[in-house]
């Protein structure tokens, strides 16, 4: 007797049955998929995750740094709140510098740009350091870049050799400090960003104000070394050939006459003091050289305190306080505070 036939040959069973097993192995896939994506998903919890640097010089009465501090010396607050820190030393700090080199290059200020000439060499290898990037920027009624960030120190020496002094009325110190704080806004954040200022104390012709200037400065991160000068002063100290007669202007006494008018606000010393930085001056090669050491000496003698901030509100400027209780008459430079969204 003939078992019962369906009517298809074996054959055709086989290959049936292999279509049916590769199209489950195409839908079981998508069906997982599917699955997964109908599954509630856990509530995602959002924290205010950016890192705060804080980068923190201290010095005796006598304005000597202070070294071998640790982290429990340390005292930091967030708008009153004390924060959990992380502290990184001269020895430990990994985060390079990025600094820019601003320059005023009005007519008077050739003198001043005359000695800078001479020591320019050091910024680089002094301030920024073998890791650090250095670019300059000259400015009078405008405002030039000379050199994009660099670690070459022939480059930065070459750049500010072909500064020049040019009209003898502008000095848009303020947004020379803008378009700084846009070119150091491309480095990492990590980097500890800088601001080498040399010029008059005062601003003229900015279209930034100076609450405007210091908080894109603030934002940044930025921290800015003011290196000053008397226009007076220098042309009273200098040779006849560092300050030739500008083509077009009359005379230096015109130009001592208008300084009477300059705003009262010393915009120079309001940065440096906000941001943590220092406000110097200069008169002689020698005077500007002893700056440019002692900044290199504090930056690459700073103690870098890091923090990560709590959820807040407040999305405006938080004002931070560093302190250091276990040494008596220890001075704090420091940043007033930072804006969390940037």
């Amino acid at each position: 007797m003939k078992p019962p036939h369906d009517g298809l040959r074996p054959s055709v069973t086989v290959e049936l049955v292999k279509s049916a097993l590769c199209t489950l192995a195409l839908v079981l896939p998508l069906l997982a998929q599917q699955a997964a994506q109908q599954v509630p998903e856990s509530p995602i919890i959002t924290t205010d995750t950016s890192l705060v640097l804080v980068p923190v010089s201290v010095v005796d009465r006598k304005g000597n740094l202070i070294d071998g501090l640790n982290l429990e010396d340390f005292q930091l607050t967030d708008m009153g709140v004390r924060q959990k820190l992380r502290l990184d030393t001269s020895d430990t700090v990994v985060a390079p510098v990025s600094m820019v080199v601003l320059v005023q290059a009005s007519g008077i200020s050739q003198p001043a740009i005359a000695r800078l000439k001479q020591v320019g060499s050091m910024l680089k290898p002094v301030v920024a350091g073998q890791r650090g990037q250095v670019a300059v920027i000259a400015f009078d009624d405008e405002v030039r870049v000379f050199q994009d960030f660099t670690t070459d120190s022939d480059a930065v020496t070459e750049a500010i050799n072909r500064i020049t002094g040019r009209t003898i009325k502008g000095s848009k110190m303020l947004d020379a400090v803008a378009r700084a704080v846009k070119l150091l806004s491309t480095r990492p954040i990590s980097d500890r960003r800088l601001i080498f200022l040399v010029s008059e104390a005062r601003d003229r012709g900015s279209k930034l104000t100076l609450r405007e200037a210091r908080e894109m400065a603030e934002r940044a991160g930025a921290v800015v070394y003011s290196a000053t000068y008397s226009v007076q002063i220098q042309n009273w100290t200098s040779k006849p050939g560092d300050a030739p007669p500008m083509p077009g202007e009359p005379n230096y006494v015109n130009a001592f006459s208008e300084l009477g008018r300059l705003s009262l606000r010393n915009a120079a010393t309001s940065l440096a003091r906000v941001t943590g930085g220092r406000h110097l001056s200069f008169v002689t090669v020698e005077s500007l050289e002893k700056a440019i050491t002692r900044m290199g000496e504090e930056i690459h003698g700073q103690y870098l305190l890091s923090f990560t901030p709590p959820q807040s509100k407040n999305k405006g400027f938080h004002q931070i306080s560093v302190t250091v209780p276990s040494k008596t008459g220890a001075v704090v430079r420091v940043r007033e505070g930072y804006w969390p969204e940037r």
